[in-house]
């Protein structure tokens, strides 16, 4: 309860004891508290239209708000009633759905353009796999040829038969 004529310090004082009387422990999130005292979620929190209820009576009736009649600081200090700010998944949604409406192309023409590019470049993949192709063949050839005119002379009966069938499988894959 608040006395009349009590500081903000004092009310601050009783504050933290209720804290620490209830809680067991001292309240240290002073710094978060003051930082957020005044933000329009917080301050939500004591307009008239609050539907939460309380017993107010012995009887066990309940009314719409403890403090129905009396106004807070917070509508005597505003003209109109604050909105709380935007949350972070609606801003998403907001501005995902200004992307969308900012796109020029209808996405029909987007994916046949993605697909002529795809065709474009494996077309061109499948012109490099062929010289590569070429390229491995030619230099099987020219290996061939040097196998073909290696010196016999220093070889023995066993290397050269080796060479002779080697040589024939080559006339016969390239054809000399």
């Amino acid at each position: 309860m608040e006395k009349s004529g009590a500081s903000e310090k004092d009310i601050l004082i009783n504050a933290h004891a209720f804290y620490e009387q209830d809680g067991g422990a001292p309240f240290n999130l002073e710094y978060a508290w003051r930082l957020l005292k005044y933000e329009p979620k917080w301050m939500g929190a004591f307009t008239k239209n609050s539907s939460k209820r309380t017993k107010n009576s012995a009887s066990g009736s309940y009314t719409a708000s403890p403090n129905s009649e009396t106004p807070s600081s917070y509508e005597l200090n505003s003209s109109s009633p604050m909105e709380r700010p935007i949350g972070q998944k609606a801003a998403k949604r907001k501005g995902k759905a200004k992307e969308n409406a900012n796109a020029t192309e209808p996405p029909s023409s987007v994916i046949s353009d993605t697909r002529n590019k795809r065709m474009e470049v494996m077309e061109y993949l499948a012109r490099l796999k062929e010289e590569e192709n070429k390229l491995v063949e030619e230099k099987m050839e020219f290996e061939a040829m040097q196998f073909k005119m290696s010196d016999t002379s220093k070889m023995n009966d066993s290397q050269r038969e080796f060479y002779e069938k080697r040589c024939n499988n080559l006339k016969e894959k390239y054809g000399w």
